[in-house]
């Protein structure tokens, strides 16, 4: 009797032992270190699917068939019950494209609501306006978040948005505020009643000061602002222990360290887009926070399985989406990466511009390097309306201005300022978005890198050009050089000709000088591409890059 009371005595101590062991590890300085792992995503874009993509193993790219909610649902649970003390974090740009128009955003929302612990939103979901995204989050009971965002007056969205959250899980208590870009009204339809706090930095310190007065042990950043921005933001801020970063799209390896104005040090993560990819970032957590961290992506491909409920949930809404029809066919392959669209003439940006200017023959037609989707090659073949709706997801229509050659040289100056010349030194908050360099028809020109770009009073909230560019040269519209007088038609993407992009030009109008068509870029490609079906667009040197 005695011995079975002391082996159940030892067994009772190994059991309480291994129970502390297991959740604490007892450094040799003596104190107490948790343990926490952060699981991250970024810049879904409504990829709601598994989808085929190219992956790098071994050095090798090999095709692969990733991603989708069901493979997320599943790994997230999975880290859940195997490790316990688990986060899942999403940074934004969840919605875009035929899926979000087709049910705004409101699956999405619903997935999230099952599978993530917090989430930042991005530019992206508000392109169908604040009222359709705040119906979405009306079906979210996880923290939306958005520090530097103020609804208070959009009454759709009031009251649906928080500045951070507090989450504690097995000893751990984190919290977690979100930041959006502060260039928000420039690059989607963020309407009149939201408001966006541009300086960062304040919001940021003035969050970490508030949860340490709340006495979490880790202080996350969950934000969608890019990795530059990111990175300048830890070099600013005391007490940011983690960023999990959007924006960029950026799959980093290597988990990266800034070192903040006091000594201490900030980790900056993203993993990529489309959830291809998890990230994975666990955390050793002391009395002054981090003492140790690793990071790692888990490529969602078949070996991941698929949560069941959540693929029969996917799967009705997919099949509630209109089918797509077919258009026509073209002879070459259409080259929509964005490192093509946004530095140079493409093939793919003349067959935006010639569609518009054929349509309302106008003199010329403009299309924002942003707004041609896809991130990808499409091949030759077969183009059907959802090929459109991808490479085209907003809806935009075009709006025809009547411009001056003076005004025609201004919207041309704004898209030669989105690149970066050899001797610019320009910071990246001081340069326009990357999406407004131009795609151009019915005119020619040169842009000349090493001259002087021109630049907004500001790019966060621009009223006026503060210095009028001159890297635009030859300009030549219908085979004649530009007459700064005369009076030019131009059509440009309904964003863009509200201020997108930096476009104020377009937006300080007056109304007597431009008018909204209502017709839709996808529904102007769709009738080109019937009319000339098979297509063959091509480079023609219609834009110039000279160094």
């Amino acid at each position: 009797m005695r011995k079975s009371r002391f082996f159940g005595l030892i067994a009772f101590l190994v059991l309480v032992s291994a129970f502390f062991f297991a959740a604490f590890n007892v450094a040799a300085t003596g104190q107490f270190e948790k343990r926490l792992t952060i699981l991250t995503t970024a810049d879904l874009q409504s990829q709601v699917t598994e989808f085929q993509t190219k992956v790098r193993i071994n050095g090798q790219k090999v095709k692969k068939t990733v991603g989708g909610i069901p493979r997320i649902g599943y790994f997230v649970k999975k880290m859940k019950e195997e490790k316990g003390s688990v986060i899942f974090l999403t940074s934004g740009d969840d919605f875009i494209g035929p899926y979000f128009r087709a049910f705004h955003g409101i699956p999405e929302t619903l997935f999230w609501d099952q599978i993530a612990d917090a989430w930042t939103l991005g530019n992206h979901e508000f392109d169908l306006g604040p009222s359709v995204l705040g119906e979405a989050l009306t079906y979210a009971t996880i923290p939306v978040l958005g520090a530097n965002l103020d609804v208070s007056k959009e009454p759709a969205l009031a009251g649906k948005i928080l500045p951070f959250t507090v989450k504690e899980l097995y000893g751990v208590k984190v919290g977690i505020f979100g930041l959006i870009t502060p260039n928000l009204g420039m690059i989607t339809n963020l309407g009149d009643k939201v408001k966006v706090k541009t300086d960062v930095v304040s919001v940021a310190r003035n969050m970490v000061n508030t949860l340490d007065n709340m006495g979490v042990d880790l202080v996350v950043a969950l934000t969608h602002l890019g990795l530059d921005a990111d990175r300048d933001l830890a070099s600013k801020v005391n007490g940011i222990d983690v960023i999990v970063g959007g924006h960029s799209h950026l799959l980093m390896k290597e988990a990266e360290e800034v070192t903040n104005p006091d000594g201490g040090r900030t980790i900056i993560v993203q993993d990529g887009a489309r959830a291809a990819y998890i990230g994975e970032l666990d955390l050793e957590i002391g009395n002054q926070g981090v003492t140790s961290y690793k990071w790692s992506l888990h490529l969602l491909d078949s070996s991941v399985a698929k949560d069941p409920v959540l693929e029969k949930m996917v799967s009705l809404s997919i099949a509630m989406l209109p089918p797509p029809k077919a258009v026509g066919k073209s002879l070459v392959d259409l080259d929509a990466r964005k490192s093509t669209v946004r530095y140079r003439e493409a093939a793919i940006g003349n067959l935006f511009t010639d569609s518009a200017r054929e349509k309302f023959n106008i003199d010329i037609a403009v299309a924002n390097g942003g707004g041609i989707r896809g991130d990808k090659i499409y091949p030759a073949g077969e183009i059907t309306t959802k090929t459109l709706q991808e490479m085209h997801p907003f809806g935009n229509t075009i709006v025809i201005a009547k411009l001056t050659g003076a005004q025609v040289k201004e919207v041309l100056e704004r898209g030669a300022a989105a690149l970066k010349g050899p001797n610019d030194t320009r910071s990246q908050s001081e340069m326009p978005p990357s999406g407004a360099f131009l795609q151009v028809s019915g005119v020619t020109f040169t842009i000349d890198l090493s001259a002087k770009p021109q630049q907004l009073d500001s790019e966060s909230k621009p009223t006026r050009i503060a210095v009028h560019g001159n890297r635009v040269k030859d300009i030549m519209v219908g085979g004649k050089p530009l007459d700064m007088n005369k009076v030019y038609t131009l059509g440009i993407g309904s964003f863009n000709a509200a201020g997108g992009d930096g476009y104020i030009m377009i937006k300080n109008l007056p109304a007597s000088l431009k008018y909204d068509t209502a017709i839709t870029i996808p529904e102007i490609l769709e009738e080109y591409i019937r009319n000339h079906s098979p297509i063959a667009p091509k480079v023609e040197g219609r834009i110039k890059i000279v160094k």
